[in-house]
């Protein structure tokens, strides 16, 4: 056995002494026990610590276009995508539109997913059908409006394509302290704006502020649910709102139509904010 000179601060000699009176042993031999340890921690990290990360026992569950892995702390990791075809310049697209607008309104509508899923996005992944020049220019525009990391990831270089095609897959860090689940008894109220083809391309979507002002009444226990109008329709949507109630729905509204989340429905016992309409029922 070698002997090793070492010097150590003064604070580290008393709490090593405490230690030694306690366990009724050496410094010496508490020094060396603890260095045992150490070193043993250091070539073992990953034994130590995968079990902690890479549970087999991770709950994983779906959300119409997302899924949520539980990590725990009232955290689940998400990820959904969004897709696009047949807006752009091409000239199969049954909607025109300069390539940088297409963008903004994907940017757009992932804002409001974000909100209504109470996600912070942290990083998107975007590819495309289309030539790689033609995806470069969506993924500049893109990545102007998105405050995270954009990734652009892939491109159709093999075959010509005659129609636009985008994709997007969101990652982000969901608050699983906010439940947002529909009541059964509560009204759905419609907010913002249904926007399809030509009124989408040329007027502005709805204010982002009344969105964010309804999601805080939901963390705040005033609102039950806030969800996003997508392309299947608000029908569709109060339908999924009534299924997670547990109960049916009764429309009363004759309106549908579906947009890229520029509308959202709430569930709540009155209309929460001015300017709603109501549409349905969870009976």
């Amino acid at each position: 056995m070698r002997i090793v000179n070492l010097r150590l601060d003064e604070r580290i000699v008393e709490r090593i002494d405490e230690i030694s009176s306690k366990l009724l042993i050496s410094r010496s031999e508490v020094i060396r026990q603890a260095l045992t340890l150490y070193i043993s921690l250091i070539e073992n990290i990953g034994f130590y610590f995968k079990p902690s990360v890479f549970s087999p026992k991770l709950d994983i569950y779906e959300e119409r276009n997302g899924i949520y892995v539980d990590l725990g702390n009232n955290l689940s990791l998400s990820v959904f995508n969004i897709v696009y075809g047949g807006i752009g310049e091409k000239e199969g697209d049954w909607l025109k539109a300069g390539v940088e607008r297409v963008a903004e309104i994907m940017a757009y509508q992932i804002e409001v997913e974000s909100i209504c899923r109470f996600i912070q996005p942290l990083a998107v992944e975007l590819s495309t059908g289309n030539e790689l020049d033609y995806g470069m220019r969506f993924y500049r525009r893109f990545r102007e409006l998105f405050s995270g990391r954009v990734v652009f990831a892939d491109s159709e270089d093999v075959a010509k394509t005659d129609q636009s095609f985008f994709s997007a897959v969101v990652v982000g860090v969901r608050d699983m302290r906010v439940k947002n689940i529909p009541k059964r008894g509560e009204k759905i109220f419609l907010y913002g704006r249904v926007m399809r083809g030509e009124e989408l391309l040329r007027d502005n979507p709805p204010d982002l502020s009344v969105f964010r002002r309804l999601a805080e009444m939901v963390k705040d226990g005033k609102v039950s649910s806030i969800m996003p109008v997508k392309g299947d329709g608000i029908r569709n949507a109060c339908i999924y709102a009534a299924s997670i109630a547990g109960g049916r729905l009764r429309m009363r509204a004759e309106i549908d139509g579906g947009c890229p989340a520029t509308a959202v429905i709430v569930s709540a016992e009155e209309m929460p904010l001015a300017g709603g309409v109501e549409v349905g029922e969870i009976l």
